[in-house]
């Protein structure tokens, strides 16, 4: 039995399809990624967060992307040894270090992103441009909403519908 062969029986049809989706666009592009860049999945994550917003710590990376801080911790110390980021102590927080992505290491993001961008593509070369439009809509209603669901306890057996 394959696994898409349980998406009609799955008590969780949203995020079963979710999940399902997600493993099978992500993983060959990360598998892919550390062999042909030699980037790992933490540094990715690090370098992705720093492209679109610099001087993070990685706390604030840890908070965005729910990664551990131990893996983010280590996605940093090999970005800074690659030359992809810089750390720099905060000048108000002598505490707190901030990060920056190099220009090599936004040269390493924007190629690899192409390949990300095209795979996204690919992926949704079954739907009507309408239907993107409506796709992404409403994953955007449900990722703006995390923050009044994502902390929430899974349900007792009690409470469970």
């Amino acid at each position: 039995m394959k696994l898409i062969d349980i998406l009609g029986g799955t008590p969780i049809p949203v995020a079963y399809r979710i999940a399902f989706i997600t493993n099978f666009w992500r993983e060959p592009l990360l598998r892919r990624l550390e062999a042909e860049q030699g980037l790992s999945r933490p540094e990715w994550t690090v370098l992705i967060c720093l492209a679109y917003r610099d001087n993070l710590i990685a706390r604030d990376i840890s908070e965005i992307t729910e990664q551990p801080s131990n893996t983010v911790s280590r996605g940093v110390v090999e970005l800074e040894r690659k030359g992809f980021i810089t750390r720099q102590r905060d000048a108000h927080d002598g505490r707190r270090t901030r990060l920056a992505i190099t220009d090599q290491g936004r040269a390493v993001h924007d190629s690899v992103m192409t390949g990300f961008v095209a795979a996204e593509a690919r992926m949704l070369e079954c739907l009507e441009p309408k239907e993107v439009e409506q796709l992404t809509t409403l994953l955007d209603k449900i990722a703006r909403d995390v923050s009044s669901w994502s902390k929430q306890p899974p349900p007792t057996d009690d409470t469970a519908p």
